[in-house]
């Protein structure tokens, strides 16, 4: 696969994993009373986190995946460290069901919506590298 399909893919990871918590965590919140403020909030708190802290990722990863000569293995496209983060956020997510519904949602909608953001950051960097092999 190209650099673009490889951020392509991780933009897609991102989206799916967005969207499945953005709907469970709606879905809970649509349960609660004034769950739709808690929703509002929880967008925009997950926007802030795309903005300010997701970003950062997706620029490291996208200049790492693009820095990699071709073909790039699975195992290469991500460091040791993102997949120890993402099986820390494995666990958290199973450790949330510890947490009272209201919040629970709340993170989910949060989290999920800072994914869906990234994802797009993603999809941003492929288009970037696409237009930058063109020239």
């Amino acid at each position: 696969m190209s650099h673009r399909s490889w951020i392509s893919v991780s933009g897609f990871i991102w989206a799916i994993a967005g969207i499945l918590l953005l709907y469970k965590g709606a879905k809970i919140l649509s349960n609660e009373e004034s769950g739709s403020l808690w929703l509002a909030a929880a967008v925009f708190l997950g926007f802030l986190k795309g903005r300010f802290i997701l970003s950062k990722t997706v620029q490291r990863i996208s200049n790492r995946i693009f820095s990699l000569p071709l073909p790039i293995r699975w195992v290469d496209a991500y460091p040791k460290s993102y997949w120890l983060l993402i099986s820390c956020m494995m666990l958290l997510g199973l450790l949330m069901r510890l947490v009272p519904s209201l919040w629970h949602g709340f993170i989910d909608v949060a989290i999920g919506s800072a994914l869906l953001y990234g994802a797009m950051l993603y999809f941003r960097k492929a288009q970037e590298v696409s237009a930058q092999i063109k020239r």
